[in-house]
């Protein structure tokens, strides 16, 4: 039965597709909403941001302090000509990239800026490649393919091991604070402006013009690099505004609490460009979505009071516990909020029902929720549901521009995409770019993809989980890794935030299980918990409620490819540094199974131990 109680209104267009189904039972999707004209240089975002809105507010850095520091449009604006000044005058061009170790700051902010707008390549990389390897392997081979001329580091001391090591291959080293022997402070960048000089350069900025390369999360091997063009960055943005609501700073002001890293797609591009589209303001926050750290974004919430909240699914979790308890809290979140939107995974249809409850409250509607589907290929943009609906898990339709083919594979199909806003290669790896594109020139991905209803194909598409991820039992039966996990997030909430499954060529499936917050501090408190790759939660009223859950799960799921044989619950985090999960969440099945092969050993041969969940 539908929920009488309406969503918020928001002024958005409804969807609009066209699907075509060709002779060998592949589809084309395509949007019916035309995109029209769009800037060919990502600078003209913040320029008419600086020219119309000069005084408000571009960023803002949260921290524990009451005093946070404010960067203006026109403070951005004016700075990052001085360092275009200097970048030009310094012998910076097309040829010569930008390597920036650093997280979201004002100095990395002016430095992108200031390098985009005159043609100057940039190259955000994680700072995992600094901070969390031994070897800099992966900074290493980000250096020998990009060959950049200058590298930046926000704090000369926290990246000091890794500026010893790569500093001799690049003409600069520039850090905010801290500089070590032989390096630029930032603020030696901030020369006079040379105006004449800076727009020159910038009218000979194109749509082909490189802006940046990024990174892909390499789970397995090097790490991709996929350069960004002007044009990618350009259209994509147009896409997200032909779906968002009408752009109105005076009266309707975008304000958001950022954690997301300029180095992922996402947070580089969609966000990062997309607040400058709508000059509005980002307040780059101090918390992330794990434990011990969300508590600086709830504090921070309650003082920003955002009008939309966008983040991992793992975030809605923790602020939902929050907001159920905190009063104040709520009341603090609910004042602006028009919007929420997830990415990186699906959110369980009970986070969302236990939102749609709190806003009800406090609101009197409901919550919109926004989500999509894109990866760094495709400057973070694919598909997007913009309208309101009751189902999570949806992936929604093509952006305007945007062209998809769903390829059948077994009963679910491979999506496959290509428009302005997709890299058309590889950098400097011809290899690479023939593995991933086919002959009509539609980059593949290797996510899988349904339909959501056959019957009516313009609701959109769902996500399906990655191609290479499904596997065979040993008795034949396809398992579809992708729509299991989904279905035992939601049957294992609020106790567990993922799953990893096991069971290729076995009998029966297993599951390894990524304990929620809450789970993981009741464990370490009772001494079960630990930082070893095989430490398990052994608490009995803790393994009790998960063997509660899931013989329920199992009594509604008799198949061999739906049925868990048994599971473990991991004690231990998962590790980034060992690819196990991204910097925005995401769990790579394959390299926690290969980790984590003892674990999965003991699923299938220890069954009789206490720690090993045996299920009906």
């Amino acid at each position: 039965m539908q929920n009488p109680i309406p969503f918020r209104q928001l002024d958005r267009p409804a969807p609009d597709v066209s699907v075509l189904k060709s002779d060998d039972g592949s589809y084309r999707i395509k949007s019916n909403i035309a995109i029209g004209e769009y800037e060919k240089n990502a600078a003209a975002f913040w320029l008419k941001a600086a020219e119309d809105y000069p005084d408000t507010a571009f960023l803002v850095q949260c921290s524990p302090s009451e005093d946070w520091p404010v960067l203006t449009y026109r403070q951005a604006k004016e700075k990052a000509d001085q360092v275009s000044s200097w970048l030009l005058k310094n012998g910076y061009s097309a040829e010569t990239p930008i390597l920036i170790l650093s997280s979201n700051s004002f100095s990395h902010a002016i430095l992108s800026m200031g390098a985009l707008q005159v043609g100057v390549p940039i190259v955000p990389v994680s700072p995992a490649y600094s901070l969390m390897s031994g070897d800099f392997s992966k900074l290493k081979y980000a250096i020998e393919l990009t060959e950049p001329k200058m590298v930046f580091a926000e704090s000369g001391r926290m990246f000091a091991n890794a500026l010893s090591a790569i500093s001799g291959s690049m003409d600069h080293v520039v850090t905010a604070t801290d500089q070590p022997e032989g390096a630029l402070s930032f603020d030696d960048l901030l020369v006079e402006s040379d105006i004449a000089a800076v727009t020159a350069a910038l009218e000979k900025v194109t749509g082909e013009s490189l802006a940046k390369i990024l990174f892909t999360s390499g789970s397995t091997g090097m790490p991709k690099a996929v350069p960004n063009t002007h044009l990618m960055i350009c259209s994509s943005q147009k896409m997200h505004e032909l779906v968002s609501e009408p752009f109105d700073p005076e009266n309707n002001p975008t304000i958001i609490l950022d954690w997301l890293p300029w180095h992922h797609t996402f947070g580089g591009n969609v966000n990062f460009f997309g607040i400058m589209r709508v000059a509005g303001t980002m307040y780059l926050d101090d918390g992330k979505p794990i434990p011990g750290m969300f508590q600086r974004t709830i504090e921070n919430l309650e003082r920003v009071k955002p009008t939309r909240f966008s983040s991992v699914p793992t975030a809605f979790s923790f602020l939902l516990d929050a907001l159920e308890k905190n009063e104040s809290l709520a009341r603090a979140f609910f004042e602006r909020v028009r919007i929420c939107s997830y990415g990186g995974a699906a959110l369980s249809q009970e986070l969302f029902e236990r939102m749609q409850v709190l806003a009800i409250h406090y609101t009197n509607v409901r919550m919109p929720f926004a989500t999509g589907w894109g990866s760094t290929e495709t400057t973070g943009t694919g598909t997007v549901v913009f309208w309101n609906t009751e189902k999570m898990g949806l992936i929604g339709v093509p952006f305007s521009g945007v062209d998809v083919k769903l390829v059948p594979v077994s009963d679910k199909f491979e999506i496959r995409i290509k428009g302005p806003h997709v890299h058309t290669g590889y950098y400097k790896r011809p290899d690479l770019t023939d593995q991933y594109f086919d002959d009509e020139g539609y980059y593949c991905i290797g996510d899988a993809v349904r339909f959501e209803d056959m019957n009516n194909l313009e609701q959109g598409l769902v996500f399906n989980g990655r191609v290479s991820e499904d596997f065979k039992l040993a008795n034949g039966s396809w398992v579809e890794t992708g729509s299991l996990r989904l279905q035992l997030i939601d049957a294992l909430d609020p106790v567990a935030r993922d799953v990893v499954i096991a069971g290729h060529d076995k009998e029966d499936l297993a599951i390894l299980i990524v304990p929620s917050e809450a789970v993981m501090k009741e464990a370490a408190e009772g001494g079960t918990s630990g930082e070893g790759a095989l430490t398990v939660v052994k608490s009995s009223p803790l393994l009790e409620k998960f063997k509660e859950k899931l013989d329920a799960y199992n009594a509604k799921n008799k198949t061999k490819s739906r049925h868990v044989y048994s599971a473990i619950v991991m004690g231990a985090p998962l590790s980034a540094d060992k690819n196990e999960i991204t910097d925005k969440q995401y769990i790579n099945q394959s390299a926690v199974l290969e980790n984590r092969k003892a674990l999965v050993d003991r699923l299938y041969n220890d069954i009789a131990s206490h720690e090993v969940l045996s299920l009906s």
